[in-house]
């Protein structure tokens, strides 16, 4: 059985030395060798928190649940009539073959989602308590390109974000698996201000995502990383770090499913938003709504200790003003130039009538040309009746 330890890490039982307490995930602290060699962990618990500090990820065989096959069974069931629609179904959305949120309105969605022993490791990982905060089921493979989800979903203090992914069918090669890179969580975190992109001015949201997705496979390329592609059975379970790369391996038999449940977590006591729109040194910043799956509730946003009061509306207003600033910025480019082809225009309209003019002369005078070649065309056919007569004539005499 997992146990958790005390969150008091700096307390250690080496007195001479202190390791300070971070705002980071203790898995992920510059500091973790030391606290890890100094807790009191079971065996069990200190594989599984080994495994993830140095990989980024876990595999897990037991979710915890009484008859998750029953379970999982009737959310494929009870799923798949609207997959293959678009739009909203009360709170969730539907796109196609990804269903995000159904946990909103399908019980056994959010059961899986709020598991208690995924909860309770999650505790073991984070020392904070884990706030599921959305799903995201899916019919087939996604085949989505290599990413980090802290470009996506990012709080303050950072990485207090994680995913948790379920296979609700049998996972191989063929049917589209997952795939992540072990130990990439370890990278720094990249946002589009690394690649010198001001995200929050973005018209859409995903208008340069595949500069993002182009610069992760550089950088796998360069640091060399190995791609591991995730072979489960139904029920199994992956836990990953908010840093790990991941993403959707092809789909090799296009006649098969993939079923899958992914559940996003964040944690207590930060700061929620989304880096891919948000550039926080321009004070324009995407806070992200956050609502805890376990009491339906709106989660406060926390910096330090403090309760900020803080508006995911306000992001979209300043959008709309930056793009009515474009606009008018266009506007204001372009008025010019308008102005002066308009002037070209009054300038020209004359030259043009004309030229329209000449031309109508010469229409006219083509007319008349055209009507004299007529007449010489007819006096040139009598000429030429005249000339086989006295031709015909001459020959007759001649003959004579």
């Amino acid at each position: 059985m997992l146990t958790l330890f005390l969150t008091k890490m700096s307390q250690t039982k080496d007195t001479k030395m202190t390791i300070p307490v971070m705002n980071l995930p203790w898995v992920e602290s510059p500091f973790f060798e030391q606290i890890f060699s100094q807790l009191n962990l079971d065996n069990e618990t200190r594989k599984f928190v080994k495994q993830f500090a140095e990989q980024g990820y876990v595999i897990i065989d037991d979710l915890g649940i009484e008859n998750i096959g029953e379970i999982i069974d009737r959310i494929v069931n009870n799923l798949t009539p609207i997959y293959g629609d678009k739009g909203k179904v009360e709170s969730a959305w539907i796109y196609y073959d990804r269903i995000q949120d159904a946990w909103t309105f399908n019980q056994d969605v959010k059961e899986i989602a709020t598991a208690p022993k995924i909860i309770n490791l999650l505790k073991i990982l984070y020392q904070r308590e884990p706030i599921p905060f959305q799903t995201l089921n899916f019919r087939f493979g996604t085949e989505q390109s290599t990413h980090s989800d802290s470009i996506h979903f990012s709080s303050v203090p950072a990485r207090f974000m994680c995913g948790v992914w379920i296979a609700l069918e049998d996972i191989d090669a063929n049917n589209g698996p997952l795939h992540y890179y072990p130990g990439s969580h370890k990278l720094p975190i990249f946002d589009l201000n690394d690649l010198g992109i001001t995200g929050s001015y973005q018209n859409k949201p995903y208008d340069i995502y595949p500069v993002y997705e182009e610069f992760l496979q550089s950088l796998i390329e360069h640091n060399g990383l190995e791609k591991v592609e995730l072979y489960v059975k139904k029920g199994q379970a992956l836990i990953w770090a908010a840093n790990l790369l991941h993403g959707g391996s092809p789909v090799l038999d296009k006649n098969r499913t993939r079923y899958s449940q992914v559940t996003h977590y964040y944690f207590s006591d930060c700061m929620y938003y989304i880096p891919l729109l948000s550039d926080p040194f321009l004070h324009r910043i995407h806070f992200k709504e956050v609502k805890n799956m376990l009491t339906e509730e709106v989660v406060n946003h926390i910096y330090n200790g403090e309760k900020l009061e803080v508006n995911s509306e306000e992001y979209e207003v300043e959008r709309l003003k930056f793009e009515l600033l474009q606009f008018q910025e266009q506007l204001a480019k372009y008025r010019p130039i308008a102005i002066q082809s308009q002037d070209e225009v009054n300038v020209l309209k004359p030259q043009l009538q004309t030229v329209e003019s000449e031309l109508e002369k010469l229409r006219s005078q083509l007319y008349n040309s055209k009507t004299e070649l007529e007449l010489l065309k007819s006096q040139n056919q009598v000429i030429e009746a005249e000339l086989e007569r006295l031709r015909t004539k001459l020959y007759g005499i001649i003959n004579n």
